[in-house]
């Protein structure tokens, strides 16, 4: 009886060393990708969403140290002020729910190429954002065109899927615009300098 007990005591230990997970985030050792693909921004308007969850929970993004749980997913915040590329286009996804999706241009991107090579573009970073927050994807419909001046804050996320016509993976850079996000129209003659943090982290409505 002595030894069982102690066998049991035992197992409990081992048990009690390793982490909790949250449940319904992760199944054995199978990761959730999202298979949610957001094809080309240039001049294209189809979408794909191929859902493989039985719910319609929104997706949360992985954890990045599973010894710590799915939770800890450490910090991956962009706040960006750009220009307007693409204008704000909306796309209604298979599970009902509207995305906004538009492009952003700023600086930061060095340019290495020959030196007096003549009428070459500007070189600037582009940034693709989604806006998952449906008043703030309207708010963008509704203020936002090509060229105009505006500031974001989101999450960078990537999403990962499978292609449709060859199956090939695909990773795509995102700056996702949740409900904790920010999308403001800097006005003209109005400069990002100019606008403090406390005006830029007051809600839009």
């Amino acid at each position: 009886m002595g030894s069982l007990r102690g066998g049991l005591l035992k197992c409990i230990k081992e048990v009690s060393k390793h982490p909790r997970f949250p449940i319904g985030i992760c199944r054995g050792s199978q990761s959730w990708h999202s298979t949610m693909s957001f094809d080309e921004y240039e001049g294209k308007n189809d979408i794909e969403d191929d859902s493989f969850i039985d719910d319609n929970r929104e997706l949360e993004p992985q954890g990045v140290d599973p010894k710590k749980g799915w939770g800890f997913r450490g910090v991956h915040k962009a706040i960006i002020c750009g220009k307007i590329g693409q204008t704000p286009v909306q796309k209604i996804l298979r599970n009902g729910r509207t995305v906004t999706i538009f492009t952003v241009g700023t600086g930061g991107m060095y340019d290495q190429r020959i030196i007096g090579a003549e009428q070459l573009p500007r070189p600037a970073q582009w940034h693709r954002i989604v806006v998952h927050n449906e008043q703030l994807g309207a708010y963008s419909v509704q203020q936002l065109v090509k060229d105009s001046a505006v500031f974001i804050e989101g999450d960078i996320e990537t999403r990962v899927y499978n292609d449709s016509i060859n199956g090939q993976v695909k990773n795509v850079p995102e700056i996702c615009v949740r409900r904790d996000g920010k999308v403001r129209l800097v006005k003209s003659g109005d400069s990002a300098a100019n606008i403090s943090l406390d005006e830029l982290r007051e809600g839009l409505f």
